[in-house]
């Protein structure tokens, strides 16, 4: 009895630590792959897939291309969606610059993902962003709200309606970013 008891007890405290020795959430490699298909304005001027992206920041902040089980793109969307357990992972970047971009990541200022066409010139809008007024409304509305409802989803797990509301991300880039599906 007493020796249960003991297991009990090891049991219970290794539960409630359980935290601790968790990995940090990520997408499923579907949905994490899906995202990073957006395209994204990197503020030079040049405009490439999110997949890119993703993987230039792994390779700054982990060494490699994947850490642990996990793809670039996996590590990417963690950062953005769970960036409070990844920032706590212990991973090799070196202190200055990788972690530089991963709080540039987490702040929005490096997703300039969301096209908009003005006077036959493409601008691109990170979620963050103050855009102009010469934005239209609904446009302005897109731009602030849709990371909310996005991540609303992901933090619900409904992975089926994550992958519809990127589906219609991608869209409204091929729409106002001049690209073609």
């Amino acid at each position: 009895m007493m020796i249960i008891r003991k297991f009990a007890f090891i049991l219970v405290l290794l539960m409630a630590a359980g935290p601790v020795f968790s990995s940090p959430r990520v997408l499923p490699r579907q949905q994490a792959a899906r995202f990073c298909r957006l395209m994204v304005n990197d503020g030079e001027g040049r405009v490439y897939p999110l997949s890119v992206y993703a993987r230039r920041l792994t390779m700054l902040i982990c060494h490699d291309d994947h850490y642990g089980d996990y793809t670039a793109e996996q590590i990417f969307t963690g950062l953005i969606f769970f960036f409070d357990e990844w920032s706590r992972e212990p991973m090799p970047y070196s202190r200055g610059q990788g972690r530089m971009l991963m709080d540039e990541l987490h702040s929005g200022q490096t997703l300039r993902i969301f096209p908009h066409v003005q006077k036959r010139r493409v601008d691109w809008y990170a979620p963050t962003d103050k855009v102009p007024e010469s934005v239209g409304l609904e446009h302005q509305k897109y731009i602030r709200e849709s990371f909310a409802r996005l991540n609303t989803l992901v933090q619900r797990g409904d992975w089926k309606l994550v992958d519809s509301f990127i589906d219609r991300m991608i869209t409204y880039q091929c729409r106002f970013g001049s690209f073609q599906q």
